[in-house]
């Protein structure tokens, strides 16, 4: 199981168009899951705030977010969300690849527009609030285009490709900046960090000790240790761990597989150690979070 498929465990409904790169996909923390760890991916994710309240961190800056906020994170910027407390949250993922909205026969303006964002160059605030001005401007494009996916039109993909050019104008003439975005870490440092929850993703599943996740990023092993801690504000087994144990609770809601399987299949040799840690994070044992 990937930890960034959103799809909630109840939806029956594919929002996904293999042929068409927008995906939208309604979620509620914590009935679909409590957090979604640290990842990144080369598409562009908006998170649209419809009930509640959550936590949310683009590039390791964390943010609380209500009823009507709208997340930008552009493609290739590390994210996560977090249940705030006990509070809950029903917002909306939007997934889409901006390579639908270029071609080759574009104006240079336009491609000048989505290389800058997809290069890192420029800056947009991650968090966009229903109080700040020109909000209604840039949210109505989405209430639009969500209303296409309610029905799927004949031309809806005119219409939704019509929807993220005007509401990118709008990002582009009110909140967007091409000045460099503010820097929490060095370049090189977040882009070591996303190799390395890159390989935890394709590896969680079997052991990874220290040494071997020191030598794949070319540290020693106190240099690693240090530099996760740094950029994370927890050490790389804790955080293995955590991510491990979300993927857990995930398989255990979504499958009747054993639980001693679940647990070997993230990468958890002793069930017992499983039990304990799956107990520690969410206050009942795998069985009982099963039922």
């Amino acid at each position: 199981m990937n930890i960034t498929d959103y799809r909630p465990l109840k939806e029956t409904k594919s929002h996904f168009d293999s042929d068409f790169l927008y995906n939208t996909y309604p979620c509620s923390i914590p009935l679909d899951f409590t957090e979604v760890p640290l990842h990144w991916h080369n598409e562009m994710e908006l998170i649209y705030i419809k009930k509640g309240c959550m936590i949310v961190s683009v590039d390791l800056e964390y943010s609380v977010v209500n009823a009507g906020d709208i997340v930008v994170v552009m493609p290739g910027h590390i994210h996560s969300i977090i249940q705030n407390e006990s509070d809950s949250c029903e917002y909306e993922n939007i997934l889409f690849n901006l390579d639908m909205l270029v071609s080759r026969q574009c104006d240079y303006d336009t491609v000048s527009f989505f290389n800058g964002i997809s290069g890192f160059k420029g800056y947009c605030p991650p968090v966009i609030s229903k109080t700040v001005p020109h909000y209604s401007d840039l949210i109505h494009y989405i209430d639009e285009a969500d209303n296409i996916c309610k029905y799927f039109p004949d031309g809806y993909r005119l219409k939704i490709r019509a929807c993220l050019f005007n509401f990118f104008f709008e990002l582009n003439a009110h909140f967007y900046t091409h000045t460099d975005m503010p820097v929490h870490l060095s370049d090189d440092k977040m882009d070591k960090l996303k190799l390395v929850l890159n390989y935890i993703e394709k590896n969680f599943a079997r052991t990874i000790s220290i040494e071997e996740i020191a030598q794949w990023c070319h540290f020693s092993q106190s240099h690693f240790m240090k530099f996760f801690k740094n950029c994370t504000g927890t050490s790389f087994i804790t955080y293995l761990n955590d991510y491990r144990l979300i993927i857990a609770a995930r398989i255990l809601k979504t499958t009747t597989q054993p639980v001693i399987i679940v647990a070997s299949d993230c990468g958890f040799d002793n069930i017992s150690y499983f039990n304990r840690k799956f107990k520690e994070k969410y206050g009942v044992s795998p069985r009982e979070f099963r039922k």
